[in-house]
């Protein structure tokens, strides 16, 4: 359990650092556009849908990235509880349901590229293969991500970073 735990932390670091990538790609990508438009007078064609499409991307990715480390907004209506084993039931069920809808994203995603892979994006040709695809790699980050919380909620003490006990 140990290694799907740093495989896991792995998955949501590399997650991570594809989010910076594609985070200052779409940056350069816009300045890019700005400056043929207004300055040479001559715009770019393919800037809008490339942007868009590592938008795609971005979402998906970053998606597990932030289940990792805790970032999406949530309500907690359940704070108030001070139970350990309320707050672990109620961590454990969050993470289930993350799970199911990252199974729910990774089949639909799936079928979606399947289905529609072949066709091209209408600026740029790009296979929409790869535009759908992000649908199922981000839905199997998510789902790795919260898998590996789900048995950090059930089983506390299988997390790899945790200090051990001293010895008797």
């Amino acid at each position: 359990m140990r290694t799907f735990h740093r495989i896991a932390r792995a998955c949501a670091a590399v997650a991570d650092h594809v989010v910076g990538w594609l985070l200052l790609i779409t940056v350069l990508v816009n300045v890019a556009q700005v400056f043929t438009r207004y300055v040479l007078n001559d715009p770019l064609f393919w800037t809008e849908e490339v942007i868009r499409f590592i938008t795609v991307w971005f979402t998906f990715v970053g998606a597990a990235a932030c289940t990792e480390w805790n970032e999406h907004m949530d309500m907690n209506l359940f704070a108030e509880v001070k139970s350990p084993r309320f707050q672990a039931l109620h961590r454990a069920l969050m993470n289930l349901l993350a799970l199911a809808f990252a199974l729910i994203v990774v089949w639909w995603g799936t079928r979606y590229t399947l289905l529609n892979g072949r066709d091209t994006a209408p600026t740029t040709g790009v296979p929409m293969m790869f535009i759908y695809s992000s649908l199922a790699v981000g839905g199997a980050l998510i789902a790795i991500v919260s898998l590996r919380k789900l048995l950090l909620a059930l089983f506390p003490g299988s997390d790899p970073d945790a200090p051990e006990a001293p010895a008797p």
